[in-house]
């Protein structure tokens, strides 16, 4: 399926389910990848975090449910997902600046968030450096978290800050196997549909790679070992000051490269890999359309 048809046809689940419930397993499945990756993926195309434009969405339909309608404010509230009134009129007056009550008794203006439509941008204005490599089957070691999907955005800086105090990366350091994919890697695995309430984090380096010069190190005490499959990789260099030059590739990579590529993504977790001096890489799986 084409990518940019895919991001549309999400995009059309939720519109239609503004007003109940919005599954984020039925929105990976459309879009053929999971939560997490979907939710960044969002986040860079639209510059802003997917749970805010369902928000924004379900306020400003809200506020021309109480223009155009003669619904109680609280069954207006149910009908967009909040469970009080109080809770509808806080979010209410946070987006539009006044509260629902107003709107039927004043003439006042208010904020219209509109229906997003993705489409193939082909800018120029920036390459990107990249090569597609077919890399054999490697492990990781290092310590994984388990998270909730829709907090990973906030709490996955806490787990790099976490693991720097609590010594992790001097472990790491001190046996660093120095094997590609290079340098500390930050994992983000499962979230997939069916399964998208939770994912696992996972701060690592590679342990082995499956060729017959690798010397396999065994997983340090305390750490668990992770195998991922040999695989098309598109791997981008993404070097320059954090977080920025991370968040530039992504955004390069959703809106330009893989609509136009013909690659669509692969069922594995993106890594990215921070190396010394502001290098990094950004390593995703992808399939030949």
């Amino acid at each position: 399926m084409d990518w940019v048809k895919q991001l549309n046809e999400a995009i059309n689940y939720i519109e239609e389910n503004l007003a109940g419930e919005i599954s984020y397993d039925t929105i990976s499945k459309i879009a053929q990848c999971s939560v997490y990756n979907f939710q960044r993926m969002f986040s860079y195309i639209a510059d802003k975090p997917l749970s805010e434009y369902i928000r924004s969405r379900r306020l400003t339909l809200a506020a021309f449910d109480l223009l155009n309608s003669t619904e109680k404010i609280i069954d207006i509230a149910l009908k967009y997902g909040y469970e009080s009134q109080d809770a509808f009129s806080r979010a209410f007056k946070n987006f539009h600046g006044v509260l629902p009550s107003i709107v039927r008794n004043e003439t006042v203006q208010l904020k219209s968030c509109p229906k997003l439509s993705f489409q193939i941008t082909i800018k120029g204005e920036n390459h990107m450096n990249y090569q597609i490599e077919q890399w054999p089957a490697f492990k990781v070691m290092g310590i994984s978290h388990k998270l909730k999907t829709a907090a990973a955005f906030e709490v996955i800086p806490q787990i790099w800050e976490s693991a720097w105090k609590e010594g992790i990366m001097k472990r790491l350091i001190e046996n660093f196997p120095d094997y590609r994919p290079a340098g500390f890697l930050g994992i983000a695995a499962g979230g997939q549909w069916g399964d998208s309430e939770e994912m696992n984090y996972i701060i690592a380096v590679t342990s082995h790679v499956d060729i017959p010069e690798c010397e396999h190190i065994p997983a340090l005490a305390g750490m668990q070992e992770f195998s991922y499959p040999a695989a098309t990789w598109a791997i981008f260099e993404a070097n320059g000051e954090l977080p920025n030059a991370i968040q530039k590739v992504y955004k390069q990579f959703y809106t330009e490269w893989l609509p136009n590529s013909g690659y669509e993504l692969a069922d594995l977790p993106v890594i990215e890999c921070y190396m010394q001096e502001n290098r990094q890489e950004v390593w995703i799986a992808v399939i030949k359309k």
